[in-house]
């Protein structure tokens, strides 16, 4: 859902500063968007990102992260990227709130051709969103520039202009990779950053949210389900699921938690697959797998997974059996991701349930496995098109202790 702004710049404003002596009524983790850290200047903070692209972040007076560009070629780019937002940053019908799939809002901002350079966080509401239009707006007057500090992974805590305190996790880049919501006192948010700590190492517990053309979002849950801190707004989903990576890779090394084992990615797995279903002609849940691999066995292949778990597959009475006779076919990860699996019907919520918990099953796999691929085995078919009234779909990579591990379920292709 896009909403394009257009007030005047005056108004916009008026209604910044106005926001930097508001104080919001609630005081809980879990109201993010109240937090009016507006103030009529800012400054922006380049950074180099892992994947060598540069890229820069508009923090308010006051510290806090309010716009953040995608990916650049060069410095020299990114900085032409700055100008762009400072000029088109003071008019509002360049930005468009947008909502995404869970009901939250964001804006973009966008230059004269249409290209989005600047992306803001997840809000609750619509208001909250179009409040943090007029805080870009209000830091844009005169921000200041310079290169993000580069340093250990840290988390800084921040007052906002409500007087309430905040959090913020930087990379060692110094990017801003998560930060949280408003809290009445510097003890509650640092009890807040503990909560980071006790759940940020476990990959279940990040959600991920879908926005407008492709564009998603994470938030880090509680084991209550509150919301404790968002990420950024990402390009792609893949880039979301390598954010919320990030950050759980950066609270594993700041708590000594060491590489995850494989105890604990059945743990993440079997919680992230927890009620979700696979629909085809039926519906079939999600179990996790696993197996031992020799020394030798470093490619993934569909005889090693007929080796593997033909047993499982040959015990089941809904698949498709034997294993060891079963058509095959394989389709790359990214291509399973982009699908949208379980995502066909933003109109009707329980498909939405199951659309987040697909997005967070795709994270939790790609977060504790390298060479993740999918496989298909089913009665009949040819090369590239494998049909079955039991056909089994296995999700699979190799975990750090060198096993292998996934899920696998079963579809209805007649």
């Amino acid at each position: 859902m896009l909403r394009p702004r257009f007030r005047n710049l005056a108004s916009a404003l008026v209604t910044g500063l106005a926001l930097a002596f508001a104080v919001p009524a609630c005081e809980s983790a879990e109201v993010g968007d109240e937090q009016n850290a507006t103030a009529n200047t800012g400054r922006f903070e380049t950074f180099e990102g892992e994947d060598g692209q540069v890229y820069f972040q508009l923090l308010a007076k006051n510290g806090e992260k309010i716009l953040r560009s995608e990916g650049y070629s060069s410095l020299s780019a990114a900085k032409k990227g700055i100008t762009s937002v400072k000029k088109n940053g003071k008019t509002e019908a360049r930005f468009a709130v947008l909502q995404a799939d869970n009901g939250e809002f964001y804006f973009n901002l966008t230059a004269t051709n249409g290209k989005v350079i600047g992306t803001s966080e997840l809000y609750s509401s619509e208001a909250a969103a179009d409040a943090g239009v007029d805080s870009v707006v209000a830091a844009l007057q005169s921000p200041a520039s310079a290169a993000a500090e580069e340093s250990g992974p840290r988390f800084e805590t921040f007052k906002g202009a409500n007087k309430k305190t905040y959090f913020r996790l930087r990379a060692a880049n110094g990017q801003i990779v998560l930060q949280s919501q408003a809290y009445s006192s510097k003890s509650a948010a640092e009890k807040g950053i503990a909560s980071v700590k006790d759940n940020g190492d476990d990959a279940s517990q990040y959600d991920l949210v879908a926005g407008a053309d492709g564009q998603h979002s994470f938030r880090l849950l509680a084991g209550n389900g509150e919301i404790i801190a968002r990420g950024e707004m990402y390009v792609s989903k893949s880039n979301a699921i390598r954010g919320a990576d990030r950050v759980r890779e950066i609270i594993r090394e700041m708590t000594s938690a060491g590489t995850v084992t494989d105890a604990e990615i059945q743990a993440e797995i079997e919680k992230a697959a927890e009620g979700l279903t696979y629909m085809s002609e039926s519906d079939y849940p999600f179990s996790f797998v696993s197996a031992p691999l020799a020394a030798n066995e470093t490619t993934i292949t569909d005889q090693l997974l007929r080796e593997k778990f033909g047993a499982v597959v040959d015990a089941d009475p809904a698949a498709d059996k034997p294993m060891e006779d079963l058509v095959w076919m394989e389709r790359p990860w990214q291509e399973w991701k982009d699908a949208g699996h379980m995502c066909w019907d933003p109109s009707d919520p329980d498909m939405m349930v199951l659309c987040g918990k697909m997005r967070n099953l795709e994270q939790v796999l790609e977060s504790n496995l390298d060479d993740v691929r999918v496989f298909y085995f089913g009665a009949n078919g040819d090369v590239g098109n494998v049909e079955g009234i039991g056909v089994s779909i296995f999700i699979v990579g190799r975990s750090p202790e060198g096993s292998l591990v996934g899920v696998r379920t079963i579809a209805i292709w007649t």
